[in-house]
């Protein structure tokens, strides 16, 4: 099996090297990664550029991931994803995985996630697809051995999107670090958590530069978040479940019961 990785954090994500490694190791295939050179969070499923796109042989940049064939690209996570399934450079791939991303992506924001973008696009070409971010509390240390147990975990339940039509698995895991404190996993419906509600835009009082531009900065609004219930996806995260959310390329839940196969894990 081939295992495509790739993300919208950027080549020297630590998350993305977790997963890329942990699958590796794990002996489920052959991984390849395909990533942004710089960060891409937010794209969704943006196509990049179509003038000078470039794709660069890289080094991991840690020893134990020696032997990981992995390419920097030019542009959007979606880019990645074509370039990982066009590109004469890598093998076609049989699964794609985007992660680990820095925050979960959860409730309407699903939508606007470059990780769950890659792996939307994936799942329209027929491939088995899963998105896998890790919740961030502040400046803690990220817990990114528990997403990357959790992506394991659930690995064989892609088996089960074949014949569906196009859906991806999308996976936030809580932000503990030590497995035995997670609750279990949940299958869990989108959150009506919208970005837009929780965030201002503040302009800087700076007179504009030369050229008439003025600094924008974006600030998140923490008190404004609600409470969630933990049948939705953020719920379940903020209670210490790994929720685990079937989408479509429309960004709707999926009716495919995975409770039975959750329940085992």
């Amino acid at each position: 099996m081939h295992i495509l990785v790739t993300n919208d954090d950027g080549i020297d994500s630590l998350g993305l090297w977790a997963l890329a490694g942990a699958l590796r190791d794990a002996g489920l295939g052959t991984v390849t990664v395909v990533a942004p050179e710089e960060e891409q969070s937010g794209m969704s499923m943006a196509l990049p550029p179509r003038r000078d796109l470039t794709m660069r042989l890289v080094n991991p940049p840690d020893p134990a991931h020696a032997g990981i064939s992995a390419y920097a690209f030019s542009g959007t996570p979606v880019g990645c994803v074509l370039a990982g399934v066009l590109a004469e450079t890598t093998p076609r791939p049989d699964v794609v995985i985007a992660g680990i991303n820095r925050g979960i992506n959860s409730g309407t924001n699903v939508l606007l996630s470059g990780t769950v973008g890659a792996a939307m696009l994936a799942a329209l070409w027929g491939l088995p697809a899963m998105a896998v971010s890790q919740m961030f509390v502040g400046d803690a240390p990220m817990p990114w051995g528990t997403a990357t147990w959790a992506a394991l975990k659930c690995f064989p339940l892609l088996e089960r999107l074949r014949g569906h039509g196009p859906l991806v698995l999308n996976l936030n895991a809580p932000h503990l670090h030590n497995i035995a404190d997670v609750r279990g996993f949940r299958q869990t419906r989108l959150s009506s958590f919208f970005y837009g509600n929780v965030v201002a835009l503040d302009l800087d009082p700076e007179p504009a530069d030369d050229d008439g531009r003025r600094r924008l900065a974006f600030r998140f609004l923490r008190e404004r978040l609600p409470e969630f219930p933990e049948h939705t996806d953020d719920g379940a995260v903020r209670a210490g479940f790994v929720s685990l959310s079937v989408l479509t390329p429309m960004g709707v839940a999926a009716e495919l019961d995975l409770s039975e196969a959750l329940a085992q894990l």
